[in-house]
């Protein structure tokens, strides 16, 4: 499927493995209940190594819960829910090392040395901390409405 490639090469190019993404893009198309890794390996046709590690990643990060699966063996994965908002979530703490990294650059500035740049990062990662909790909060408004 031509989805679960672009996930693949989108995630790659932020940095992630490319087959974290099309895992990640398998599961996003998957049925509620999820799939084993058995299953992910036959449709990407990939190794189940392969699988396995871009599961463990997407599970690291959040993004993916073990489903129910009475009755059978084998783990099932599904899309955890909530899970782009937990990222994001995640995200903003580590932003919040930015802004501490731009206070100690402000602080550390030789006399003569340009603040402009140190500056800008602080208020702008400030600037989202800030907003980030009304966005998150509409975000679950929007949600409990659909």
């Amino acid at each position: 499927m031509q989805f679960i490639e672009r996930a693949g090469v989108m995630l790659e190019m932020i940095g992630m493995p490319r087959i974290s993404g099309r895992v990640l893009g398998a599961l996003l198309c998957g049925p509620p209940g999820g799939h084993t890794a058995a299953e992910l390996s036959t449709q990407l046709q990939s190794s189940r190594a392969g699988v396995g590690t871009g599961l463990k990643h997407l599970t690291l990060m959040e993004l993916i819960e073990h489903a129910p699966n009475p009755g059978e063996r084998a783990d099932r994965f599904r899309m955890r829910p909530n899970a782009w908002a937990i990222l994001t979530e995640q995200g903003n703490r580590k932003l919040e090392t930015l802004v501490q990294l731009a206070d100690e650059g402000l602080a550390a500035l030789p006399p003569g040395g340009d603040s402009g740049p140190l500056r800008e990062m602080a208020a702008f990662y400030r600037l989202w901390l800030e907003l980030f909790p009304s966005v998150l909060a509409e975000w679950h408004r929007v949600k409990e409405r659909t």
